[in-house]
């Protein structure tokens, strides 16, 4: 096992980076709950929660119902999956739109991914 001495700066980087990562992770799952809700909304698709409404989206493209969307993305109509990812990328945070934007014209900085 190895011993590391970090200063309090470096530290404070450390935190600060795990702090960001999470944050991130949050605001994509977010973008994506709040997408696949307006989503199922606009299909006329009811249900108690959003894990119900998947449910019941999946059972009606023949698709074992899981309550995960992407456990179907197979069987997902093209339609359905440009329209769901439209919605995506209109509720992703600025600077995910911001990166998208700068991948798509310069190509030099990654895409969000999602």
């Amino acid at each position: 096992m190895r011993k590391f001495i970090f200063t309090e700066s470096q530290m404070k980087n450390i935190l600060d980076n795990i702090i960001q990562e999470q944050t991130m992770v949050d605001d994509q799952t977010a973008a994506i709950n709040a997408a696949t809700k307006l989503f199922l909304d606009k299909k006329g698709i009811k249900g108690l929660n959003l894990t119900e409404q998947i449910k019941i989206y999946q059972k009606s493209i023949g698709c074992e119902s899981t309550g995960h969307m992407l456990d179907c993305a197979n069987k997902i109509p093209l339609k359905d999956k440009q329209m769901w990812q439209s919605l995506i990328d209109q509720n992703k945070p600025m600077g995910d739109k911001i990166f998208d934007w700068l991948h798509r014209m310069i190509g030099i900085v990654p895409g969000s991914g999602y």
